[in-house]
């Protein structure tokens, strides 16, 4: 699949292409699934085919404790511009405590959000936001 540079003027000015350069308090990923397909033999065993050996669908979620007004807004504005549906890119600041991000998942992921972002605002105009990935092919 390719994706659309949304940092493109030609695009859309406005329109973030790479998720906010913000390091989450905490992450937790998934292992998500491989390409698999099953097929009943003649003698009504199952056997199954493996299609590729890089797993999709990885799920992370991204923990973001006591943010600013402008951080919130800016995770808030990408959400706008890509809902569930426009892949992004995610930047090496959600891979900091990584030797590389490549021990997670493949660097070429692109991510869409499985669900809106969850905020709940804290004292002294700060907010905890809770953002759950998706890594599409």
């Amino acid at each position: 699949m390719e994706l659309l540079d949304l940092g493109d003027p030609a695009a859309g000015a406005g329109l973030m292409a790479q998720f906010p350069a913000l390091e989450p308090l905490e992450r937790s990923y998934g292992l998500g699934a491989h390409p698999v397909s099953a097929a009943t033999l003649a003698n009504g065993d199952e056997t199954r085919f493996l299609h590729g050996v890089q797993a999709f669908g990885v799920p992370i979620s991204l923990q973001f404790r006591k943010l600013n007004a402008t951080d919130t807004q800016s995770i808030r504005d990408h959400y706008a511009a890509h809902s569930l549906a426009r892949p992004f890119k995610i930047p090496a600041e959600l891979w900091r405590t990584h030797a590389t991000a490549t021990d997670v998942v493949p660097v070429e992921f692109a991510w869409r959000y499985a669900a809106p972002p969850e905020e709940t605002p804290i004292s002294g105009g700060l907010f905890d936001v809770s953002v759950s990935l998706l890594s599409v092919d």
